[in-house]
C-alpha cells in the first residue's frame, strides 16, 4: 500500500466502519445487474404485457430517440459508476485530509443519479393515471434504488469522517465547548 493509502479514511477506521470500503465495490459490483433486471412490468386488458429494464430502455431508446438515450446512459448508468468509483478512489487511496472535497463534489454528481429513479416514478404515474393497463413495480427498481440510496447513506457517512480528518489536531483534542 502507498503512501497515501496508509493515510488513507479507509485505513484509519475501526470496527464497523471498515465495510465502508467493501460495500462500496458491492455496491459498483450489483449496479450493473440491476440494470438488467426488470423495473416495472406493464399489463394491457391481462393480455399485453412487457417488462421494462435499463437495459430495454436503452436498447429502444437507441433506435427511436438518440438524445433521449444519451440522457438515460448519462445519469442511469454512467453517473452512479462514476460516484461509486470516485468514493472507492476517496476511500482507499486519497489522504484523509483531501478526501473531504472529493466526496462533496460526488455528492452533487450523485444527485443526478437519482434523475432516472423519479422519471421511472413519473412513468409509472402516467401509465397509471391512464387507466387502460396496470403497472406493477418490480423487483429491480427496489434493487437498483436501494443501491443508490445505500451509496448516498455512505457517501454522507464518508464526508463526516473526512471533515473530522482534515480539522487540525489541536482542534479535535480540545474538549466540546459548554
Amino acid at each position: 500500500m502507498g503512501r497515501a493509502g496508509r493515510s488513507s479514511l479507509g485505513a484509519r477506521q475501526t470496527g464497523w466502519a471498515r465495510l465502508v470500503g467493501p460495500l462500496l465495490v458491492l455496491a459498483l459490483a450489483a449496479l450493473p445487474v440491476t440494470w438488467t433486471l426488470p423495473l416495472f412490468r406493464t399489463e394491457l386488458f391481462y393480455v399485453f404485457g412487457d417488462e421494462v429494464s435499463v437495459v430495454g430502455v436503452v436498447r429502444a431508446l437507441s433506435a427511436t430517440d438518440p438524445v433521449l438515450c444519451a440522457v438515460v446512459v448519462a445519469f442511469g448508468i454512467l453517473a452512479p459508476v462514476a460516484k461509486i468509483t470516485g468514493l472507492i478512489h476517496a476511500w482507499y487511496w486519497l489522504p484523509a485530509e483531501r478526501s473531504g472535497r472529493r466526496i462533496a463534489l460526488l455528492a452533487k454528481v450523485g444527485k443526478f443519479s437519482m434523475l432516472d429513479v423519479m422519471l421511472v416514478a413519473v412513468a409509472i404515474t402516467a401509465i397509471k393515471g391512464v387507466g387502460i393497463g396496470s403497472v406493477v413495480v418490480a423487483p429491480g427498481l427496489y434493487a437498483y434504488g436501494g443501491i443508490v440510496i445505500g451509496v448516498m447513506i455512505l457517501s454522507s457517512w464518508m464526508q463526516a469522517r473526512a471533515d473530522a480528518a482534515a480539522r487540525p489536531a489541536a482542534e479535535r483534542m480540545q474538549p466540546p465547548p459548554e
